[in-house]
């Protein structure tokens, strides 16, 4: 369906320019940087009482605060309060947020919650009856907020949740930096999109939260900086769980074409916590992952540069570890083609950007240069370039890179013994591996054999189970991800140690007849009882005989040298015997 859509676009769109769409980062957006505010104390009759507590707020926000510069009379002392006091309660919320690990929680209250009892008690006769008698509702913003001037916006904003228009219209004329100052510097961009995610709990049914953005534009003329534009979505209800939400964002000019149309040179971002009439309940929303989508300048003619077509990576080795190719074709040919890529969400114009003569592109060598992570979920994007400075549309597609190659693969021979077997154990397959890779898939066996034996382990060593002497053996490691995502294969080739066949005298031992025709006789010591194991020449037992004394006949099966080994308690001979 993606193919159809899109030479279908290149069929149909023959005019017009497409807009494209860049994401500009929120201060703090995901709220994992807080500032540490300090408390206030007043001083009366040579004792420091707290009128609130230390609290912090996320950096780069601002929060309402009400100047106090008050003087009153208690018990015939005077108590001088010169302050700005917070009326938010901000937070920190870490429980189930979708990004990062904290979340900016804002509660509604009374001035009385914040202030010590004690004080409270002393001055709430004495203090403008604002503080002590309102319930505010919580407001943090990316200005600088003046919190006289802005109630009255606030009381507008909140009856008139149904009309944008209605609340920006008052705004238009007058000075913003009467009640909020600085905020988003957007660079020339024009917002078009607040996203986020939000959970809510109020005090009342009909109370709600919301999230409000103001374009503004400062007029060399009047000297002032005016509203030209913004967003609201103030239906913020009930919800337990972190839930997504959108502002759209509209200008002046497209609410009402009597406003001329002007682009915003900042935004200021308002997050609102509602508030009503009882103290007894509060309402607090939680908001993370803020998220600002600008629309750009226009950067292709659909009909003057070639569109990408039928994009996807391609695997151009078989039979061999795979080496992907990003490949797609093109509904004419242009000058080259653009590629840029990055971890994947990336914005464009801050990934890594290559040039391509041919419609194709090997990822595969980004990924052997070490350019691309291991195990990791990539962004590729590519658009055609014209000769005219032109550009095509992008397209883009989502590549998983392969679990990483092992490193320092070795074999470790320095603890080997011969088991009764004839065997020898106690090689060690060791690597090193620079990821978090905790899987590892171990393949050996004799080289130039095709029966070789599999394991799976959980860190990077490997003992390798008893192995014939004297013999060519191969050990391949790769690493496992999950998923069927393997690493490349990492080989070593070795050969085991040679059993000796000499003979060693621990104590008298003869063989008759020695070369034999098949059938001989051993002879031991009086009173020496021995285990006898003979061995192929290449290591493998033949036969066990246990408990032999004396005198006893041995058959040997087939032609060629023989290892006949006799062990008691107090050593071992061995002899070579050869059958004709």
């Amino acid at each position: 369906m993606k193919r159809i859509l899109s030479l279908v676009a290149v069929l149909c769109l023959m005019q017009g320019t497409i807009q494209s769409q860049i994401s500009m980062p929120v201060p703090c957006g995901s709220f994992e940087q807080w500032t540490s505010h300090t408390g206030y104390n007043v001083s009366m009759m040579g004792m420091n009482l707290p009128v609130y507590e230390a609290y912090s707020t996320p950096t780069g926000w601002d929060y309402l605060a009400y100047p106090v510069n008050e003087s009153f009379s208690v018990y015939g002392s005077t108590i001088n309060v010169n302050t700005l006091l917070p009326l938010i309660k901000i937070s920190q919320e870490t429980g189930s947020v979708p990004d990062g690990n904290k979340a900016v929680k804002l509660e509604t209250f009374m001035l009385s919650d914040i202030v010590s009892g004690l004080v409270y008690v002393m001055a709430s006769s004495q203090l403008d009856p604002m503080l002590t008698q309102t319930v505010f509702p919580s407001i943090l913003s990316t200005g600088a907020v003046n919190v006289d001037s802005l109630m009255p916006l606030v009381t507008t904003v909140l009856a008139n949740t149904d009309s944008l228009m209605s609340i920006l219209r008052p705004m238009a004329s007058m000075d913003v930096n009467n009640f909020i100052t600085g905020g988003i510097d957007l660079g020339g961009y024009t917002p078009s999109q607040l996203n986020g995610y939000y959970k809510y709990n109020s005090g009342e049914s009909a109370d709600n939260g919301g999230v409000i953005m103001l374009g503004t534009r400062y007029n060399t003329t009047t000297q002032q900086r005016e509203v030209v534009g913004g967003g609201i979505n103030i239906a913020l209800t009930d919800i337990s769980n972190y839930t997504p939400f959108t502002v759209e964002y509209q200008s002046l000019h497209e609410l009402d074409p009597s406003f001329a149309e002007q682009e915003p040179d900042s935004l200021i971002v308002l997050l609102v916590s509602s508030a009503n009439n009882n103290r007894a309940h509060g309402s607090y929303l939680c908001v993370d992952n803020l998220n600002l989508l600008l629309d750009t300048t226009s950067v292709v003619e659909t009909d003057s540069c070639a569109s990408v077509l039928w994009m996807e990576a391609v695997n151009v080795v078989y039979d061999a570890f795979p080496e992907y190719v990003l490949e797609w074709l093109g509904s004419s040919q242009p000058d080259h083609w653009e590629v840029e890529y990055g971890p994947q969400g990336f914005t464009l114009g801050n990934g890594i950007t290559a040039i391509s003569n041919e419609c194709s592109f090997a990822i595969y060598e980004l990924e052997e240069q070490g350019i691309l992570q291991p195990n990791t979920w990539y962004d590729f994007y590519v658009r055609s370039v014209c000769d005219n400075d032109t550009y095509g549309e992008w397209d883009s597609i989502h590549y998983h890179t392969f679990c990483a190659k092992v490193n320092n693969l070795t074999v470790s021979d320095d603890s080997i013994s011969v088991n009764y077997d004839g065997n020898i154990e106690g090689y060690r397959i060791t690597w090193s591996d620079t990821t978090d890779t905790q899987h590892w898939v171990v393949d050996y066996g004799i080289t130039g054999s095709n029966n070789g034996s599999y394991a799976e382990v959980s860190e990077p060593q490997y003992n390798m189970p008893p192995l014939r002497p004297n013999t060519n053996y191969t050990v391949a490691v790769r690493s496992y991800c999950g998923d069927q995502n393997y690493g490349d294969e990492r080989w070593i080739y070795f050969t085991t140690a040679t059993v000796s066949i000499d003979e060693v005298d621990a104590f008298p031992m003869s063989v008759y007849p020695n070369p034999t025709n098949g059938r001989c006789v051993v002879i031991l010591p009086d009173n020496t009882a021995a285990e006898l194991n003979i061995y192929s020449s290449d290591g493998r037992l033949i036969k066990t005989v246990a408990n032999a004394t004396g005198e006893t006949e041995l058959q040997l099966p087939s032609q060629g040298v023989f290892l006949l080994q006799a062990i008691t308690p107090n050593g071992t001979a061995t002899r070579k015997i050869i059958r004709r």
